[in-house]
């Protein structure tokens, strides 16, 4: 649990993340706020004995490590991985009692969550910015993204409802947003030094105010009736109170029980 002092500070940096675009000059772009935010906390953090958890020392890059263009002028921490490292050393197996059925299990349900997420994700935005999207198309991406991951050593790419939110608070238009921002924290690895004192605090508060309108109001949910109205709350629940793994395949085992109810009302 939080002290006293890393919960006022979360309290404060919500609030002025969430109320400063109608106090700054109109002159500064979108996510300013998010920025004085954090800087301001950075401060606090490196000038005062702040004891709540900071974001600590980040992993150091290995200067020979990845991919070097133009006599090494341009290096790019990316390692291809060989075929038969690929499909035969995987590590995280032993997490899993050395059994790949578990393993293939486990990321099948990580994949549908995911999936799920961005489904989440696409779908607000096109209800409240316009913005049309295609299932097909994006499943496809995830597919060959996570593919091309795995290849090169990289994490999966996924889907987040809290980040897109706050880009969209910080003023993002186009997917140009996800290169620039990937590309940004390949070259800036070595100089990320200065985010380690960075309170955990002020961080959480800029996912809080980007997601908490659609927590405390929520729009989809609340426009649900009868048996979709229970899955969805059902669904919201158990996710809430376990994890999004538990509580997505919570919801799929509640929307097939009760998808036995739906069929005797249409039939009758």
């Amino acid at each position: 649990l939080w002290t006293t002092v890393p919960a006022i500070l979360f309290l404060i940096s919500t609030v002025f993340v969430m109320k400063a675009s109608k106090l700054l000059p109109k002159w500064l772009p979108p996510g300013t706020e998010v920025i004085i935010a954090v800087a301001a906390a950075t401060l606090y953090s490196m000038n005062s004995n702040y004891e709540g958890g900071i974001v600590g020392d980040i992993p150091t890059l290995d200067p020979d490590a990845g991919m070097s263009f133009l006599d090494g002028k341009i290096k790019i921490p990316v390692e291809i991985v060989d075929v038969k490292s690929l499909l035969m050393d995987v590590p995280v197996v032993d997490r899993f009692g050395g059994s790949w059925p578990m393993l293939a299990l486990s990321a099948t349900l990580f994949a549908a969550v995911n999936f799920l997420s961005i489904m989440g994700i696409a779908s607000g935005f096109e209800t409240e910015n316009n913005i049309p999207w295609s299932a097909p198309r994006e499943l496809i991406a995830q597919g060959v993204a996570c593919g091309v991951a795995g290849a090169t050593g990289s994490a999966p790419v996924s889907g987040s409802m809290s980040r897109s939110l706050v880009s969209r608070m910080a003023g993002t238009t186009s997917q140009m947003a996800c290169l620039v921002t990937a590309l940004f924290w390949i070259y800036m690895m070595p100089y990320m030094s200065v985010m380690s004192p960075t309170p955990k605090a002020a961080l959480s508060a800029v996912i809080i105010s980007a997601v908490v309108k659609s927590v405390v109001i929520p729009a989809s949910l609340l426009d649900l009736s009868g048996i979709d109205s229970v899955v969805g709350w059902g669904t919201g629940i158990l996710t809430a109170v376990t994890s999004p793994t538990i509580g997505f395949g919570s919801g799929v085992i509640l929307h097939i029980v009760l998808s036995v109810f739906r069929t005797k009302e249409k039939t009758a």
